[in-house]
Protein backbone atom coordinates (compact mmCIF):
# COMPACT_ATOMS: atom_id res chain seq x y z
CA UNK A 1 0.00 0.00 0.00
CA UNK A 2 2.60 2.46 0.88
CA UNK A 3 4.69 2.13 -2.08
CA UNK A 4 0.85 2.56 -4.35
CA UNK A 5 0.46 6.01 -2.45
CA UNK A 6 3.95 7.23 -3.87
CA UNK A 7 3.83 6.40 -6.64
CA UNK A 8 0.05 8.14 -6.71
CA UNK A 9 1.79 11.09 -4.70
CA UNK A 10 4.42 11.15 -7.42
CA UNK A 11 2.32 11.05 -10.55
CA UNK A 12 0.20 14.32 -8.45
CA UNK A 13 2.82 16.12 -7.99
CA UNK A 14 4.42 15.84 -11.69
CA UNK A 15 0.63 16.84 -13.20
CA UNK A 16 1.06 19.87 -10.77
CA UNK A 17 5.15 21.00 -11.56
CA UNK A 18 5.73 19.69 -15.00
CA UNK A 19 3.38 21.93 -16.60
CA UNK A 20 4.08 24.73 -14.99
CA UNK A 21 8.35 24.16 -15.76
CA UNK A 22 7.39 24.64 -19.35
CA UNK A 23 4.77 27.49 -18.75
CA UNK A 24 7.58 29.24 -17.78
CA UNK A 25 9.61 28.76 -20.54
CA UNK A 26 6.74 29.76 -22.57
CA UNK A 27 5.76 33.12 -20.43
CA UNK A 28 9.61 34.05 -20.31
CA UNK A 29 9.98 33.45 -24.50
CA UNK A 30 6.49 35.07 -25.46
CA UNK A 31 7.44 38.23 -22.78
CA UNK A 32 10.88 38.80 -24.67
CA UNK A 33 9.14 38.77 -27.93
CA UNK A 34 8.63 35.39 -29.35
CA UNK A 35 5.09 34.31 -29.97
CA UNK A 36 6.12 30.67 -31.06
CA UNK A 37 4.80 29.31 -27.44
CA UNK A 38 1.44 30.50 -28.52
CA UNK A 39 1.21 29.76 -32.09
CA UNK A 40 2.41 26.07 -31.05
CA UNK A 41 -0.16 25.60 -28.65
CA UNK A 42 2.37 25.56 -25.49
CA UNK A 43 1.18 28.87 -23.80
CA UNK A 44 -0.58 27.07 -20.64
CA UNK A 45 -0.81 24.96 -17.66
CA UNK A 46 -2.51 22.17 -19.90
CA UNK A 47 -0.62 19.09 -18.82
CA UNK A 48 -1.10 16.89 -22.04
CA UNK A 49 -0.03 19.96 -23.78
CA UNK A 50 3.55 19.54 -22.10
CA UNK A 51 4.25 15.62 -21.58
CA UNK A 52 6.37 13.13 -23.03
CA UNK A 53 5.47 9.78 -22.65
CA UNK A 54 9.15 8.51 -21.65
CA UNK A 55 9.94 11.65 -19.20
CA UNK A 56 6.45 11.49 -17.43
CA UNK A 57 7.41 7.63 -16.62
CA UNK A 58 10.73 8.05 -15.52
CA UNK A 59 9.47 10.94 -13.29
CA UNK A 60 7.12 8.58 -11.78
CA UNK A 61 9.63 6.08 -11.36
CA UNK A 62 12.91 7.48 -10.58
CA UNK A 63 11.75 11.24 -9.65
CA UNK A 64 13.87 12.66 -12.68
CA UNK A 65 12.87 12.89 -15.85
CA UNK A 66 11.84 15.73 -18.64
CA UNK A 67 8.66 17.11 -20.56
CA UNK A 68 8.59 18.21 -24.67
CA UNK A 69 10.65 21.09 -24.73
CA UNK A 70 8.67 24.45 -26.09
CA UNK A 71 9.66 25.99 -29.35
CA UNK A 72 11.01 29.26 -29.12
CA UNK A 73 12.49 31.31 -32.09
CA UNK A 74 15.26 33.58 -30.30
CA UNK A 75 15.31 35.61 -33.85
CA UNK A 76 12.28 37.17 -32.32
CA UNK A 77 14.14 38.28 -28.81
CA UNK A 78 14.42 42.03 -28.38
CA UNK A 79 18.12 40.88 -27.19
CA UNK A 80 18.95 37.48 -28.32
CA UNK A 81 21.49 36.47 -25.99
CA UNK A 82 20.07 37.93 -22.98
CA UNK A 83 16.46 36.67 -23.62
CA UNK A 84 17.60 33.78 -24.83
CA UNK A 85 18.98 33.12 -21.00
CA UNK A 86 16.32 34.59 -19.54
CA UNK A 87 13.94 31.46 -21.11
CA UNK A 88 16.49 29.08 -20.56
CA UNK A 89 16.57 29.76 -16.77
CA UNK A 90 12.83 30.05 -16.27
CA UNK A 91 11.46 26.73 -16.07
CA UNK A 92 14.18 25.99 -13.15
CA UNK A 93 13.69 29.31 -11.33
CA UNK A 94 9.44 28.11 -11.12
CA UNK A 95 10.88 24.48 -9.96
CA UNK A 96 12.83 26.42 -7.05
CA UNK A 97 10.14 28.45 -6.17
CA UNK A 98 7.85 25.73 -5.82
CA UNK A 99 10.45 23.43 -3.83
CA UNK A 100 10.13 26.56 -1.71
CA UNK A 101 6.57 27.21 -1.50
CA UNK A 102 6.13 23.07 -0.63
CA UNK A 103 8.46 23.00 2.15
CA UNK A 104 6.86 25.35 4.02
CA UNK A 105 3.26 23.42 3.61
CA UNK A 106 5.69 20.20 4.29
CA UNK A 107 6.63 21.92 7.59
CA UNK A 108 3.28 23.62 8.60
CA UNK A 109 1.64 20.26 7.91
CA UNK A 110 4.04 18.17 9.89
CA UNK A 111 3.58 20.57 12.97
CA UNK A 112 0.13 20.15 12.32
CA UNK A 113 0.00 16.64 12.42
CA UNK A 114 2.74 15.23 14.35
CA UNK A 115 2.48 11.57 14.16
CA UNK A 116 0.36 9.99 11.30
CA UNK A 117 0.17 6.45 12.73
CA UNK A 118 -1.56 7.70 15.66
CA UNK A 119 -4.95 7.92 13.94
CA UNK A 120 -7.28 5.27 14.57
CA UNK A 121 -9.72 5.68 10.78
CA UNK A 122 -7.56 3.65 8.51
CA UNK A 123 -9.24 6.25 5.76
CA UNK A 124 -7.93 9.17 7.91
CA UNK A 125 -4.51 7.76 7.82
CA UNK A 126 -3.86 6.89 4.33
CA UNK A 127 -5.62 10.52 3.25
CA UNK A 128 -2.74 11.78 5.63
CA UNK A 129 -0.31 9.96 4.16
CA UNK A 130 -0.68 10.64 1.10
CA UNK A 131 -0.52 14.01 1.54
CA UNK A 132 2.28 13.46 3.34
CA UNK A 133 4.19 12.39 0.56
CA UNK A 134 2.74 14.92 -2.16
CA UNK A 135 4.27 17.40 -0.14
CA UNK A 136 7.35 15.34 1.00
CA UNK A 137 7.72 15.06 -3.46
CA UNK A 138 6.43 18.42 -4.23
CA UNK A 139 9.53 19.34 -2.95
CA UNK A 140 12.28 16.46 -4.03
CA UNK A 141 10.80 16.28 -7.86
CA UNK A 142 10.95 20.02 -8.26
CA UNK A 143 14.55 20.26 -7.10
CA UNK A 144 15.04 16.92 -8.86
CA UNK A 145 14.01 19.03 -12.23
CA UNK A 146 16.15 22.18 -11.49
CA UNK A 147 19.15 19.90 -10.52
CA UNK A 148 18.72 17.74 -14.05
CA UNK A 149 18.12 20.16 -16.50
CA UNK A 150 21.09 21.88 -15.62
CA UNK A 151 23.06 18.76 -16.63
CA UNK A 152 24.41 20.71 -19.80
CA UNK A 153 23.65 18.42 -22.58
CA UNK A 154 21.31 19.00 -25.33
CA UNK A 155 18.48 19.81 -24.77
CA UNK A 156 18.38 20.45 -21.46
CA UNK A 157 17.80 23.60 -19.92
CA UNK A 158 21.85 23.49 -18.94
CA UNK A 159 23.03 22.94 -22.48
CA UNK A 160 20.95 26.01 -23.48
CA UNK A 161 22.13 28.02 -20.52
CA UNK A 162 25.68 27.00 -21.90
CA UNK A 163 24.81 28.32 -25.46
CA UNK A 164 23.91 31.87 -24.05
CA UNK A 165 27.32 32.25 -22.13
CA UNK A 166 29.84 30.81 -24.55
CA UNK A 167 30.93 31.48 -27.83
CA UNK A 168 29.28 28.01 -29.46
CA UNK A 169 31.99 26.43 -30.89
CA UNK A 170 34.68 24.11 -30.02
CA UNK A 171 34.34 20.28 -30.18
CA UNK A 172 33.10 19.83 -26.57
CA UNK A 173 30.26 22.12 -27.03
CA UNK A 174 29.40 20.29 -30.49
CA UNK A 175 29.86 16.76 -29.44
CA UNK A 176 27.18 17.66 -26.35
CA UNK A 177 24.95 19.08 -29.17
CA UNK A 178 25.03 16.25 -31.31
CA UNK A 179 25.42 13.84 -29.11
CA UNK A 180 23.30 15.06 -25.84
CA UNK A 181 20.30 12.51 -26.53
CA UNK A 182 21.96 10.00 -26.24
CA UNK A 183 24.21 10.86 -23.38
CA UNK A 184 21.03 11.57 -21.42
CA UNK A 185 19.63 8.39 -22.47
CA UNK A 186 22.29 6.32 -21.75
CA UNK A 187 22.55 8.08 -17.62
CA UNK A 188 19.13 7.33 -17.57
CA UNK A 189 18.80 4.09 -18.63
CA UNK A 190 22.00 3.17 -16.02
CA UNK A 191 20.46 4.81 -13.41
CA UNK A 192 17.26 3.18 -13.80
CA UNK A 193 19.31 -0.43 -14.11
CA UNK A 194 21.33 0.58 -10.53
CA UNK A 195 17.80 1.67 -9.06
CA UNK A 196 16.70 -1.94 -9.84
CA UNK A 197 19.44 -3.68 -8.78
CA UNK A 198 20.71 -1.72 -6.04
CA UNK A 199 18.51 -3.96 -3.39
CA UNK A 200 19.90 -7.09 -4.06
CA UNK A 201 24.12 -5.68 -5.09
CA UNK A 202 24.46 -2.84 -2.96
CA UNK A 203 27.71 -2.47 -5.04
CA UNK A 204 25.15 -0.79 -7.71
CA UNK A 205 24.07 1.71 -5.33
CA UNK A 206 27.75 3.43 -5.84
CA UNK A 207 27.94 2.90 -9.44
CA UNK A 208 24.24 5.11 -10.28
CA UNK A 209 26.43 8.55 -10.48
CA UNK A 210 23.75 10.14 -11.99
CA UNK A 211 21.10 8.98 -8.54
CA UNK A 212 23.92 9.94 -5.90
CA UNK A 213 24.69 13.05 -7.63
CA UNK A 214 20.52 14.17 -7.71
CA UNK A 215 20.02 12.41 -4.12
CA UNK A 216 22.73 14.87 -2.73
CA UNK A 217 21.23 18.06 -3.89
CA UNK A 218 18.17 16.72 -3.22
CA UNK A 219 19.56 16.18 0.59
CA UNK A 220 20.64 19.54 0.55
CA UNK A 221 18.07 21.74 -0.80
CA UNK A 222 15.29 19.73 1.36
CA UNK A 223 17.41 20.33 4.67
CA UNK A 224 17.73 24.04 3.44
CA UNK A 225 14.38 24.99 2.71
CA UNK A 226 12.42 22.86 5.51
CA UNK A 227 14.77 24.12 8.11
CA UNK A 228 14.34 27.98 6.66
CA UNK A 229 10.79 27.47 7.43
CA UNK A 230 11.19 25.30 10.64
CA UNK A 231 12.52 28.94 11.73
CA UNK A 232 9.22 29.92 11.67
CA UNK A 233 7.10 27.10 12.86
Amino acid sequence: MDRLIIYLASFIVVILVLPVHEFAHAFAAVKCGDPTPKIEGRYTINPIKHFDPLGLLMLVLVHFGWAKPVPVNPYNFRHLRRDYFFVSVAGITANIIMAFIFALLFVVFCNVVNDINELTSRGAYLGLKLVYYVLYYGIMINVNLFAFNLIPVFPLDGFRILDCLTLRRGKVFNFLRAYGRYILLGLLAWSFVCDFLKESFHLFYYLDILGMALGFIDNLFFRVFTGFWGLFF
